[in-house]
């Protein structure tokens, strides 16, 4: 299958499954593509093929099932809802993706060493950048590119109450109010 035709079986999916199981607001499927497909496709320039990422709260594999689909193969997909696990495992063996599914609580995690050095932590709707950060801090991991929604500014002034990081914002290409937010040097004060 070409890329085009698995991203278009990912949304048959994603809509048939979520009529059972909670994986994306429903309104957003009439759109599913701008919506979920696109929006996690515009962190692609922040990656290169060599990470190794790490996409914590995957839900329905956004943005990770997407990053495998354009070509990513060190992914992991952190999960802990069994449901949203049992659907990640089925598109990835309906579509012949090529990751890892950890199902369980991501501070149970651990990045095998020889990755540590490429590990990126990658997430959509996880959680404030706080507790972005404490996973980093969790895991080891130096790098993190995070979708973020118009409350971006307040996260990083809570976040710097607790963590030094650099970090940079670039504009969302599919929301107005939204902006990819790339960190790195994280260290807690």
């Amino acid at each position: 299958m070409t890329q085009d035709e698995l991203l278009e079986q990912y949304i048959e999916y994603l809509i048939k499954w979520n009529k059972y199981i909670n994986l994306v607001q429903y309104e957003t499927l009439n759109n599913a593509y701008e919506r979920h497909i696109a929006d996690c496709m515009q962190i692609n320039k922040f990656l290169t093929k060599d990470d190794y990422i790490i996409d914590v709260g995957s839900g329905a594999g956004l943005p990770g099932a997407i990053l495998s689909i354009l070509g990513y193969k060190n992914i992991t997909l952190c999960e802990k809802s069994y449901k949203k696990c049992i659907f990640l495992y089925e598109i990835k063996s309906k579509l012949k993706l090529d990751y890892t599914v950890f199902d369980g609580d991501i501070f149970e995690y651990r990045v095998p060493e020889h990755k540590l050095k490429n590990a990126v932590l990658v997430s959509r709707a996880f959680g404030s950048l706080e507790k972005l950060l404490t996973v980093m801090e969790c895991l080891s991991v130096s790098r993190g590119t995070f979708h973020k929604g118009k409350t971006y500014k307040n996260e990083i002034e809570e976040a710097k109450q607790i963590y030094q990081f650099d970090y940079s914002i670039s504009p969302s290409a599919t929301a107005p109010d939204s902006v990819i937010l790339n960190v790195s040097e994280v260290r807690r004060k």
